[in-house]
């Protein structure tokens, strides 16, 4: 009879973990679709934020294509200087900074390509930057203020070398070595 009844014992547990299964999929589903929904919305709250209209108000062809050439045009096209190394001019002590500068300059795309494709404009901005930034003394470029005085340097210098206005100096990099 021990074996009649570890039988009918061991029939409930296998229904019983089928459910638990089953919930745990829908409950983690449901979880990623919430985040999704969650993520999206915030981006495009984001995106209607930097456009100045309303959130609540966002039509739905307004993040069409046609919108996100307008935004281009209206951020110009971004040229690549890559990764520069450069010694400070730091007197006390050898410091160096490794920075990732990139231009934000008022052209279309096929002005950027033919300035790309030309790589005299490019490479003299390169050495542009890489003479303003290795006469930079650490402290001055420590600060938030002497960051954004270095972009307008390398934004005034730049504009000269590559004959396009350059509308903002991107960093994704930028370390110090003290």
């Amino acid at each position: 009879m021990s074996k009649a009844a570890a039988k009918s014992d061991d029939a409930p547990k296998k229904k019983g973990k089928l459910p638990l299964i089953l919930g745990l999929v829908v409950l983690l589903a449901g979880g990623g679709g919430g985040g999704y929904w969650y993520y999206a919305r915030q981006k495009a709250a984001a995106a209607a934020a930097s456009q100045g209209s309303d959130p609540g108000k966002a039509k739905a062809g307004e993040h069409g294509e046609g919108g996100h050439e307008a935004e281009a045009k209206e951020g110009g096209a971004l040229l690549p200087l890559d990764v520069f190394t450069v010694n400070l001019a730091d007197t006390e002590a050898q410091r160096f900074l490794r920075t990732n500068v990139q231009l934000v300059i008022d052209a279309d795309e096929a002005a950027l390509k033919e300035i790309e494709e030309e790589k005299l404009p490019v490479a003299r901005a390169r050495s542009v930057v890489l003479d303003l930034l290795s006469t930079q003394k650490s402290a001055d470029i420590a600060t938030a203020e002497g960051k954004a005085a270095l972009k307008k340097a390398i934004a005034a210098q730049t504009a000269k070398a590559i004959h396009h206005e350059v509308l903002d100096v991107l960093f994704s990099d930028f370390v110090i070595q003290y």
